[in-house]
């Protein structure tokens, strides 16, 4: 059963069906669609780039990465090539960006080759590489680094199986709620600390003629995760989707069904872009905040990426964000929680300990603080003690980014916290958990997504596929 289960995972993520970083006519931010980044040319720039370290007398160490942009690039070079192939004389490091990584690594992984460090969509997919002893144990390395004592409780235990680590992460992403502070100010609304209180401030915005609240999944079903995250980690307590995710209770249990029935109710009611839902992207739904147009975006700081385009210059200051209101714990903040993405040592690498001393690297305050400088919303390391990183010179949407994870790791240190699906959802249960669209425009009941929900799961947890979870405070 398990070796079906397995079997059947990895050919539908050959497919494609559940990758972060998919690419049909758009690639990906983990979750995020963004425009295509990299060409067959830049990939072949970067295998030349592989040969020349060869041929300058270095071992290469190779590492896949999804289609970065220029910038994106820059912020690798600075961060972690140049860190890394200066810190010694004898390997080299060399990223190859691929805008379809999510497919590429599977395949080269069941050839028993592929690159170094292994790039995946979450710790979720690297349950199925551990179960072929693809990828390398890092516990030893953890140990000897302190991996543990240095990230964050919830980060560090989703990246183990049976409780050894397979997979380090690469970033905290919270969800709460975008919205225009100049926007706010000529309305004299205030930040809402109730849902009650966030309700009016939508059904006023719609009463001018604004979008209550904003959303969309044009090109990138995906997003559903994302928005969906956020209210159903508001709507039902995270204690009680721990317990599902546990196997100690359904999906469809009371409150779980009572919250996806919310859900339904404020997707019909408009708070997420209403009719224009399905013809907005990520962007798009970014700029309508940025526009005045809509009262609020329930999404996560991912989103930043996109509001670093639609902030700019003078509107910069007008970028607000605040933790969601919940119905369980009124008096404190919590944030869903998700990573971009994870990364893994090719049990086929020559190198492994050079490979953990790049990952090392990776979970650095200073890696962190380059790459946010360079690339805001999407490299804020999960440490326990954000004190190490330098905000000083960040400027933008990178310090905006960084006063958001800063005052959040407090409250995921107390256990504030919520579990969002592309991180902590098995696959198959991932890609079934998408279908909540289906609920909100009435194709299927919210019993019928349940239920669809729980056998998914169920076979994944008989299977093992489902990362060990920390338990949350609320």
């Amino acid at each position: 059963m398990k070796k079906l289960m397995t079997l059947s995972i990895a050919l539908l993520m050959l497919c494609g069906l559940f990758s972060g970083c998919s690419v049909s006519t758009e690639s990906t931010a983990r979750g995020v669609e963004t425009p295509a980044q990299a060409s067959q040319t830049e990939n072949e720039e970067s295998l030349d780039q592989s040969v020349q370290a060869s041929a300058e007398g270095r071992k290469t160490i190779s590492m896949w990465f999804w289609g970065a942009n220029e910038n994106q690039k820059a912020a690798f070079q600075a961060a972690l090539i140049d860190v890394y192939n200066s810190s010694q004389n004898e390997y080299e490091l060399v990223i190859e960006y691929r805008n379809t990584v999510d497919n590429d690594i599977p395949v080269a992984l069941s050839a028993s080759s592929g690159p170094d460090i292994i790039y995946t969509s979450g710790p979720s997919f690297c349950n199925v590489y551990v179960t072929e002893d693809k990828l390398v144990d890092l516990t030893p390395y953890a140990e000897q680094y302190g991996w543990k004592d240095r990230l964050l409780q919830v980060y560090y235990d989703a990246c183990t199986v049976d409780g050894k680590l397979y997979s380090v992460p690469n970033s905290i992403s919270v969800g709460g709620i975008f919205y225009n502070k100049a926007l706010f100010q000529e309305n004299n609304w205030q930040v809402p600390s109730t849902l009650a209180e966030m309700i009016d401030i939508m059904e006023e915005a719609k009463s001018m003629g604004l979008y209550g609240g904003s959303g969309g999944n044009r090109g990138w079903r995906p997003s559903n995760d994302n928005f969906s995250s956020v209210m159903i980690n508001h709507f039902v307590s995270p204690t009680n989707l721990y317990e599902c995710l546990s196997g100690n209770q359904p999906f469809s249990n009371p409150e779980m069904l009572a919250g996806v029935q919310m859900m339904q109710d404020w997707y019909k009611a408009g708070y997420l872009a209403g009719n224009d839902y399905t013809a907005l992207d990520s962007q798009e739904a970014v700029q309508l905040i940025a526009d005045k147009r809509a009262a609020f975006l329930m999404a996560p700081t991912l989103y930043i990426q996109f509001a670093a385009n639609s902030f700019t210059d003078n509107k910069i200051d007008e970028f607000g964000f605040a933790p969601m209101p919940n119905l369980y714990a009124p008096d404190k903040d919590v944030y869903d929680l998700t990573m971009p993405c994870s990364f893994a040592v090719n049990t086929s690498s020559k190198a492994p300990d050079e490979c953990a001393k790049i990952l090392d690297i990776m979970l650095s305050a200073e890696f962190c603080t380059t790459m946010t400088e360079y690339w805001p919303g999407y490299w804020a390391v999960p440490l326990k003690d954000m004190s190490g990183v330098d905000d000083s010179n960040m400027a933008g949407m990178s310090i905006k980014f960084m006063e958001i994870i800063k005052e959040a790791v407090p409250q995921i240190n107390a256990g504030n916290f919520g579990y969002h699906p592309s991180a902590f959802f098995p696959p198959v249960t991932q890609d079934e958990w998408r279908n909540v669209d289906s609920v909100w425009q009435g194709v299927m009941t919210p019993e019928e997504f349940l239920n669809a929900v729980d056998k998914a799961f169920a076979e994944e947890l008989e299977a093992g596929l489902v990362a060990p979870l920390a338990k949350p405070a609320v």
